[in-house]
């Protein structure tokens, strides 16, 4: 088979050089530059951008650990508030319950003061034979067992006793009590 040459004819097989010219069309060079500076900016992506990117990563990582740690350190300042507060709570609890204890005794000695002293008030008792006096009472229209034993000086209870009536039943006008006045 034979070499074609410039002037289209065919030279029998010889070692002469292969020369053949490569023409390319704007769109394919227009095409070739594209992918090369596609190449080229992916190339500065990766070695320089990549770094920097990672850099900014960094400051955003640094800034959200910083917010954090502020937010620790207001939440540990509240906590501690809270703390004092509640020791100052209890302790305000514990004098509140020594002063209760400290009146439930003073109620207690005084209770017992005043069941182991004599009234002053009370009068003399009488001799038996005197107190033992019954006195007859004719009820009278508007009379009840309070007003009559405040006339006499005694209990609604022992006067309803000594009657054998119902301390809250009312009295009829006419009817007779006996009274044993102190």
């Amino acid at each position: 088979m034979g070499i074609i040459s410039e002037n289209n004819t065919t030279e029998p097989d010889s070692p002469a050089p292969f020369k053949q010219r490569f023409t390319l069309s704007t769109l394919e060079m227009i095409f070739g530059v594209l992918i090369l500076l596609g190449l080229v900016y992916m190339g500065y992506f990766i070695l320089f951008q990549d770094s920097s990117g990672t850099h900014q990563l960094d400051k955003k990582l640094k800034s959200v650990e910083n917010y954090f740690k502020e937010h620790d350190e207001k939440i540990d300042k509240k906590f501690k508030a809270l703390q004092d507060n509640w020791a100052q709570l209890e302790l305000r609890l514990k004098k509140i319950e020594e002063r209760q204890t400290q009146t439930e005794n003073n109620y207690r000695e005084l209770s017992t003061r005043i069941t182991k002293t004599p009234k002053a008030t009370a009068e003399p008792k009488k001799p038996a034979a005197a107190s033992k006096e019954k006195i007859e009472y004719k009820v009278k229209k508007g009379d009840n067992l309070a007003s009559i034993a405040k006339k006499y000086k005694v209990t609604r209870e022992d006067l309803a006793k000594w009657n054998k009536i119902d301390k809250n039943k009312p009295l009829q006008a006419g009817e007779v009590l006996i009274v044993i006045p102190r």
